[in-house]
């Protein structure tokens, strides 16, 4: 079916992937009957477009408004829907309060499971969800539709996501052939899946992974959702959005569920724009889901990011040797807390490189002095780690709507790129620029401290610059408003890079 599906997706031209079919024909297959507005609300599709789809389903005998028992039957043996619960997944998808009611009733369920868990490894940013969270952030499969004849992959699960999935998964559809793989560091997390695994027949399968390795091949381009919660460092969450693009199958509108610390403004602006650096759309980001037990690093809450992939895919991190840089916030920032016992006033330093690296184990072992497990905090200090040094700054200035005449004159550009370089302060040391016959001109001013580089197309009022240094000192931005009110664009677009950081 997944074959007539894209077909359906070549020759209607869809701009979205088949999956944007998929969750109309769910949508048909649980609702019975539905009109051309509800499934253009399900798929975001345009009204006109879905007459066509349903029309194009109608052609393969599906049916239109509503599904032929031909329709039934080839859904049913796609999504594996045989026993499925019909009203449970109607209720759960279109009923706020029974969903509510039901996340309730199911906490009650899985405490008990949850309470397996193991202790939280704080140096590898381990922080337990809570068992309400750990449902909510399953649901989001049911509402992306991610659940139903799908790969998931969730890339570090001390938060047990697997186990609300698999629960999840068992109500909702028994029959179904989804595949649930938990890939960890901590052996305990493994093996306590396992566990539970095997006692409750959930379709879940573990294996023992470091992020920082390549991901193994057999996992490669394998899943359809990813579900991850990674360290609370950029370069962190960058290795492991990198992993899960590998994991991903190499199609659009694929999910990363993504979950995060809330940072400061330019942190959050950083993140964002990592995120679109790799190819992603963020499709919502939600505050309301992510709540942990006891985490004073992130004040108990944190931000999910869903993403959607595009075709263009590009990991920050290749997936060609071990990364060998630092990712976890304790190798990152080395925090150390200088703690008085409360009974003897012995004071103990615990922090990463202690005989104690968590207060929890102290606390667990006891005062050395009298055993007491008491403590209050008197002193508190970070040693951040040298971060690289940007190397380089450089902007891509983009100019449209210019001075048709002035982008075909290399005697004016030369001058206007001259002055430029002069108007940020920089050293010129040659410079070469070139016309084209008919029409366009390139150029590049060398200066001490790097280039100024041009290409104009004049036939289209078009103009490309680049502006690039090693001194940090220079008047960067002088230089491009000079350059954007010499030619009198009317469109200037600029990014800026940080080179080598």
């Amino acid at each position: 079916m997944q074959k007539q599906l894209q077909q359906i997706t070549a020759d209607m031209q869809l701009e979205e992937n088949y999956y944007t079919l998929e969750k109309a024909l769910l949508d048909l297959y649980f609702h019975k009957n539905c009109t051309t507005k509800s499934l253009a609300h399900t798929t975001g599709l345009p009204i006109p477009i879905v007459s066509a789809m349903k029309k194009e389903f109608a052609k393969r005998g599906w049916g239109k408004h509503s599904l032929t028992k031909k329709g039934q039957l080839a859904i049913s043996q796609y999504f594996q829907l045989l026993g499925a619960d019909t009203k449970l997944y109607l209720q759960l998808t279109t009923d706020d309060a029974f969903r509510t009611e039901w996340i309730t009733q199911n906490i009650s369920e899985l405490s008990t499971i949850y309470d397996a868990r193991p202790t939280a490894d704080v140096a590898i940013d381990q922080s337990k969800c809570t068992v309400e969270t750990a449902i909510k952030r399953a649901l989001l499969a049911l509402d992306y539709t991610m659940l139903l004849n799908k790969g998931i992959l969730c890339l570090g699960d001390d938060d047990f996501i697997s186990i609300a999935l698999a629960f999840l998964l068992k109500k909702i559809a028994p029959h179904s052939t989804t595949k649930i793989v938990v890939l960890d560091i901590d052996r305990r997390i493994l093996y306590t899946i396992n566990k539970i695994a095997e006692d409750y027949e959930l379709p879940i399968k573990t294996d023992y992974y470091n992020v920082q390795e390549p991901l193994p091949k057999k996992y490669a381009h394998q899943f359809d959702c990813v579900y991850t919660d990674t360290p609370y460092t950029l370069i962190g969450s960058q290795l492991f959005l990198s992993r899960a693009i590998n994991a991903l199958k190499p199609e659009a509108m694929r999910h990363v569920f993504f979950s995060y610390a809330k940072r400061s403004y330019q942190k959050q602006s950083q993140i964002q724009q990592s995120l679109c650096a790799m190819g992603f759309v963020i499709d919502s980001i939600k505050y309301d889901i992510n709540t942990y037990e006891g985490s004073q690093i992130l004040g108990a809450k944190s931000q999910l990011f869903v993403l959607q992939t595009t075709e263009q895919m590009i990991p920050y991190i290749t997936n060609q040797r071990k990364f060998t840089q630092p990712i976890y916030t304790g190798e990152i920032e080395r925090k150390s807390v200088v703690y008085q016992c409360t009974h003897c006033q012995h004071s103990i330093t615990v922090g990463v490189g202690h005989q104690y690296t968590t207060i929890a184990q102290l606390q667990s072992s006891g005062c050395p002095s009298c055993k007491n497990n008491k403590f209050s905090q008197i002193k508190r200090t970070v040693d951040k780690t040298q971060s690289q040094h940007t190397l380089g700054h450089q902007i891509l200035l983009e100019l449209h709507d210019c001075d048709v005449e002035l982008l075909n004159d290399v005697q004016q550009i030369k001058s206007i790129m001259c002055q430029a370089a002069l108007k940020a302060k920089a050293t010129i040391v040659t410079e070469h620029f070139h016309h084209f016959s008919p029409y366009g001109v390139s150029g590049v001013v060398i200066i001490q401290e790097s280039h100024l580089t041009i290409h104009t197309w004049p036939e289209y009022g078009y103009t490309a610059i680049d502006v690039f240094t090693c001194n940090s000192k220079l008047a960067l931005q002088e230089a491009v408003q000079f350059i954007t009110a010499q030619f009198n664009a009317g469109i200037a677009t600029q990014h800026y890079v940080h080179r080598g950081k």
